[in-house]
């Protein structure tokens, strides 16, 4: 099986990273891949995973959050072996090289240094694709700014207790003690980038129950955490799904040995069952102003975070540049024997 996900997230805060976690357990060995624009680090991945699923292993594929068809890491739990892209802005080193961790330089099959002229092309390239990117994280700020402006008195602490405690007890009934410290690893729902804001449900594709709270008057993130704090305490393997705008917040809780998540969105699948939350807020009245002025703050701050995808398609647009002027320099008949070799390595057995 086949999973994808995001590690990393523009955000109003800037880029915000999950990568420390990744492939860093005990007996796990990563392997840092280095090189610049063009030189292949996604595509040798690729190659590395389309092998894996080959050969029936199941493979966890880290889409790049700017650009999510743009691969950023590969793991295969069975083999614990994983491979990352250690460039920025999600720089990685070993824990302890050769223990738990190494490089892979694909930059050795760039003939460098570049011409003058292609150099003063890229460096132009390069700052101009920052820029971009610093644009970008200006808008996700302005509209998380406007957002909190706008949202309305929260519902007080007693709703907020009772929404946590109508998922505690869920969690209560499908989630039995397993007598073990339960574990948490922690990825990201979706991205802003330069496709928009993408969703990526593929870490629900195994979930035979999911449970849909309603966020229509904002308590859902609350009682996600609850839910999740509540699954640990009983010994489960905990997968939170973090919102890509904010890089904090909870949109969903996923119990792999359950096959069951509890989330805010979810595309329409079966086993789905709706958490009605918002009926704790009071009146039918109050519930509808609610989730009006809600509205209205979630529309502004989408129209902030649009022009903001608008920034990364034209950064995602400098950064073909830039691969274009490197890939002339590139031996591809020397990556394709390394990949080769790398791939005998991998798999001998």
């Amino acid at each position: 099986m086949e999973t994808s996900y995001f590690l990393g997230a523009n955000t109003a805060d800037g880029f915000f990273s999950l990568y420390s976690g990744f492939c860093r357990g005990g007996g796990e060995y990563l392997r840092i891949v280095k090189g610049g624009p063009g030189t292949g680090k996604s595509g040798f991945m690729r190659a590395l995973g389309r092998e894996a699923v080959r050969r029936g292993y199941d493979v966890e594929l880290v889409r790049c959050s700017g650009d999510p068809g743009s691969l950023d890491g590969l793991y295969i739990p069975a083999l614990g072996l994983g491979w990352v892209d250690g460039t920025a802005p999600h720089v990685s080193e070993p824990g302890v090289f050769g223990a738990d961790g190494d490089y892979v330089n694909l930059g050795q099959f760039c003939r460098t240094p570049l011409s003058p002229a292609d150099a003063s092309r890229a460096r132009a390239l390069n700052a101009a694709y920052k820029e971009r990117y610093a644009r970008a994280y200006a808008l996700l700020d302005a509209g998380e700014k406007i957002e909190a402006a706008l949202v309305p008195p929260d519902c007080g602490d007693r709703t907020a207790e009772r929404a946590e405690a109508v998922l505690r007890a869920l969690v209560d009934r499908i989630a039995p003690p397993c007598g073990r410290p339960g574990t948490l690893s922690r990825r990201f729902a979706g991205a802003v980038s330069c496709e928009g804001i993408v969703r990526d449900a593929s870490s629900l594709a195994s979930c035979r129950l999911i449970y849909v709270c309603e966020d229509g008057c904002g308590l859902a993130a609350g009682a996600l955490a609850a839910a999740r704090d509540e699954a640990l305490a009983r010994g489960q393997r905990v997968v939170e799904l973090l919102s890509p705008l904010d890089g904090r917040s909870a949109e969903g809780v996923v119990l792999g040995e359950l096959s069951a998540a509890f989330v805010r969105a979810a595309p329409q699948q079966g086993g789905q069952k709706k958490v009605a939350l918002d009926r704790l807020c009071g009146s039918l009245d109050e519930i509808k102003e609610r989730r009006r002025q809600l509205r209205t703050a979630r529309r502004e701050r989408t129209r902030c975070t649009e022009a903001a995808c608008a920034l990364l398609r034209e950064a995602k647009a400098l950064h073909d540049e830039l691969e274009a002027i490197c890939r002339p320099y590139m031996d591809f008949p020397s990556l394709d024997a390394f990949t080769a070799k790398e791939l005998a390595r991998v798999f001998a057995s």
